[in-house]
Order: C-alpha cells, then structure tokens, then sequence
C-alpha cells in the first residue's frame, strides 16, 4: 500500500539515505531518520566532527540513514494519495514523454519534512539554506503571497537624534565622575606621602 510513497521518497533523497521503511513504533512524528548499527550515530557524528583532528574524510563510517514513515500520521496519509495520483497519471505516457512530477509546493514540504526529521533525531543540517529556503516559500504560500514577487518599499522615518543627544549626556555626566575621582586619589596620596617623609 505505502510502496509508491517509499519509492517516492527514495529517489526523492537520493544517497542521503540507505533505504526508506513503514514503521509502527512512531506517535506524533511524520518521520524518523535511525542510524546503522555499522556507522557513525548522530551523537558520534557530531563529536568527530566537533573534534580538532577528527577525521573529517571517514566516509566508510558515515551515519547509514534509514527514514521511517508513520503510516497513521495525516502528512503521511496526504503525500500517499498525491503520489499515488502522480503515478495513476503517468500511466500510459506515450514513449519518450516526460513523466509528470509533484507540485513544487509539495517538494517544499517534503523538503522540510526531511530536515525536522534530521533535526529530531539529532543531526545537524549542513546548509541552513536548505531549510530556510523552503521554509519561506511554504510561509509565504500559507499567507497567500507571492514569493517570486519583489519587496515593496516603503518610507519610514526613524528619528534617532533623541538616543544620540542621551548617550551625549552620559558621557559629559560622566566627566566630573572622572574628576572627583582624580582629586580623590590625589588627596589621598598626601598623608600617604607626607607619613614617608616622617619616617
């Protein structure tokens, strides 16, 4: 039943993950991302790299993910009848036509899908961008706002002589402290001085 999806999301990641699974262990995540028992965890992953002569080239010991799917979870259930309807279109094609894909709104979800996945489980995100990037397009759609369209300019005055005129004040305030401060080191070194000439 959930193969089309775990198809999908396979060639969707492509070799940032081993291998794509339905699993029943997880509650309120969509996803999960385990780790092979053979290469590196989350955890140890972070320390070699946090590490100052960590071996940044052990590639044979690169976390091995595994993303798991929760097949009762709304999001999961969503992605499965969009896949599902993918394919049913794409059935029949004429030879050398190009298959149809995902709405790019959907490939955003699924994006940041993957990156709450990789966070939850305690990875890190190598290019924020790739977050952030999706993130905006998919805010900007649930504001009914167009994210290609250019930033409107608008004139705002910020009147910032009243903080320059406060910090001026501080500072001729604080020259008399400075003052005081002189004469009262001076006057303290009289007795001092005048106790050395006596011995």
């Amino acid at each position: 039943m959930y193969k089309p999806l775990t198809d999908w999301w396979k060639k969707f990641l492509g070799a940032d993950v081993e291998k794509v699974t339905i699993s029943n262990k997880l509650d309120d995540d969509p996803l999960f991302i385990l780790t092979s028992q053979y290469g590196f965890s989350a955890t140890m992953a972070k320390a070699n790299k946090a590490q100052a002569f960590g071996n940044q080239d052990a590639g044979y010991m690169a976390a091995k993910k595994t993303l798991e799917l929760n097949p009762h979870h709304a999001i999961v259930k969503t992605l499965l009848e969009k896949v599902t309807d993918l394919e049913a279109s794409n059935e029949g094609l004429a030879e050398g036509a190009e298959p149809a894909e995902l709405d790019s709104a959907t490939k955003d979800q699924a994006k940041l899908l993957w990156n709450m996945a990789l966070l939850n489980s305690g990875f890190d995100i190598e290019d924020p961008s790739a977050l952030t990037g999706p993130l905006s397009r998919v805010l900007h759609q649930g504001m009914g706002l167009d994210h290609e369209s250019a930033i409107e300019e608008v004139e705002v005055e910020i009147d910032e002589e009243p903080e320059a005129e406060a910090q001026g004040d501080g500072e001729q305030a604080g020259e008399p402290d400075e003052e005081l401060d002189l004469d009262a080191k001076e006057e303290q070194a009289e007795p001092e001085a005048a106790a050395h000439d006596e011995l």
